[in-house]
């Protein structure tokens, strides 16, 4: 019967060969322990789920085994067996997230004097050490610094910027990388196949790069997708678990904005929102989605993960905006990360993103898609052109008249509440007239008249006019007692 352990746990490294990626720090190691010199303190650094505390396990194995081979553990001595299930008395690891007193360090400093039970030597392992408390350091220093001949010290943080520098400098320090895109696959399926798990290579590539390089998040997606599947796990039961946007509407919302259509790509946005998406979800989609666009215009290909047909219209959209339109983009989208929990709108934050990119005083051109650097060379000579004559096109203006109004009133505001729930609100509460060809929008507070005539705001109006037939009118807000009742202005204010 399986054990009825989690997919990491039961995946742990029990020899070198086991831990994936991380090779400077296994060959390090083995050489010390093969040579019989291990040091007296570790210090292991890197992002989480990279396999600091497992290095550290493996170290204790490898030290106290009693039938190693040129530093390897055999994993079936009786002290490689009690490592492995627990019980081993002279492995002592402690979190120090909740061991941050200097009475806790004391304790463990006065016990590092024992010799050790069973093993030749005893290891502490330390996790999240930058936790300690600034005296439970100093008491730990002296330690570090002249510890007994049978202990060891493994020092494993995530923040190793907190460590105090004469920590640091007592330590042999290791930094821990982020593990590969191939790194990471090739340890699922040789996982999946193991558990006798069918996965397809889209919802393969959907775990990778959702576990950023993490091997124990990997794990933790595989295990969620094994307990949510029958067996068998495609991209689309990825895709329901983590609550991950189709690539096909991040290429449309990004064709729309190349397009400088603002009305689609909002409409898009709010579409999403409204199936439950969560918006930073999409804004970090996006982000990572223009991000490789940029690569492509670089000319990095080898960093797009994606199928050929996803970059082959990756490719295409690149031919559409030059490298400063594209960076501008994305500066104005990081830019917007900080704004999804405290806006009243999540929503609102890509809009504007949007709004920004579509209305910029200097579009995007279309440009070859070829490398920066060939972007960059310098052409040669040539005589100046005459500017060609330029021809104005006046702008078309529509006769705004009380039918007119009539007739498009219902399919602007439909429009309107599907871009914009919170400006349909504010609408559904106010009344509009026809003034001197001026489309007049009266409120029942100064607060709304505000709200409609935020810029955004007034740039999706026009939009939305714009959509519905009616060109070159000009829209004027003016406050005006309304028939509406406080209940439903009331109601408005609880939208905004």
């Amino acid at each position: 019967m399986v054990e009825n352990k989690a997919l990491y746990r039961r995946w742990r490294p029990q020899v070198f060969a086991d831990l994936v990626g991380q090779n400077h720090v296994k060959q390090t190691i083995l050489n010390a322990v093969k040579a019989g010199q291990p040091s007296h303190a570790y210090l292991f650094a890197g992002p989480r789920g990279t396999g600091k505390t497992s290095m550290a396990r493996l170290l204790a194995k490898a030290v106290n085994c009693l039938d190693s081979k040129n530093g390897k553990p055999c994993g079936k001595c009786a002290n490689c067996t009690a490592l492995v299930e627990g019980r081993m008395m002279d492995v002592i690891e402690i979190d120090a997230a909740s061991h941050t007193g200097v009475d806790d360090v004391r304790n463990l400093i006065e016990k590092v004097n024992f010799s050790p039970s069973v093993g030749k030597y005893k290891v502490y392992v330390i996790d999240e050490v930058h936790m300690l408390s600034k005296n439970a350091f100093n008491a730990l220093l002296k330690t570090l610094e002249e510890p007994p001949a049978h202990a060891i010290f493994v020092l494993a943080t995530t923040e190793v910027h907190k460590l105090l520098p004469t920590v640091v400098s007592r330590c042999q320090y290791f930094d821990f990388h982020y593990l590969s895109h191939e790194e990471v696959a090739e340890q699922l399926k040789k996982i999946a196949a193991q558990e006798k798990i069918e996965i397809s290579d889209e919802a393969l590539q959907i775990i990778v790069n959702n576990s950023e390089g993490s091997m124990r998040d990997a794990l933790s997606i595989l295990e969620q997708a094994i307990s949510f599947s029958d067996g068998k796990i495609d991209q689309h039961i990825l895709k329901d678990l983590l609550g991950i946007v189709d690539v096909k509407l991040v290429e449309e919302l990004t064709q729309a904005v190349l397009d400088k259509n603002a009305l689609k790509a909002v409409t898009l946005i709010n579409e999403i929102y409204f199936k439950g998406f969560d918006i930073n979800q999409l804004g970090k989609v996006w982000l990572n989605y223009l991000r490789e666009i940029l690569m492509i215009k670089l000319g990095n290909d080898d960093l797009v993960q994606r199928s050929q047909d996803e970059k082959k219209i990756m490719q295409m959209q690149a031919q559409k905006i030059s490298v400063n339109a594209l960076v501008n983009l994305l500066q104005s989208l990081v830019g917007s990360m900080n704004s999804y929990k405290v806006a009243s709108l999540p929503q609102l934050a890509l809009e504007l993103v949007v709004a920004k990119s579509c209305y910029s005083e200097a579009p995007s051109t279309s440009v070859k898609n070829q490398p920066l650097a060939n972007e960059l060379k310098n052409d040669p000579p040539t005589q100046t052109p005459v500017p060609p004559v330029v021809t104005i096109t006046p702008l078309k203006k529509t006769l705004l008249t009380v039918a007119k109004l009539a007739e498009v009133k219902t399919k602007l505001m439909e429009s309107i509440g599907v871009a914009s729930p919170s400006v349909g609100a504010v609408l559904k509460t106010s009344q509009m007239e026809v003034k001197d060809n001026k489309l007049q929008i009266k409120v029942p507070s100064q607060f709304l008249k505000e709200t409609l005539d935020k810029p955004h705001n007034r740039i999706l109006l026009a939009q939305c006019l714009v959509q519905a037939g009616v060109e070159g009118v000009e829209v004027e807000c003016v406050v005006e007692a309304t028939p509406n009742t406080i209940n439903e202005v009331a109601g408005v204010f609880d939208i905004m």
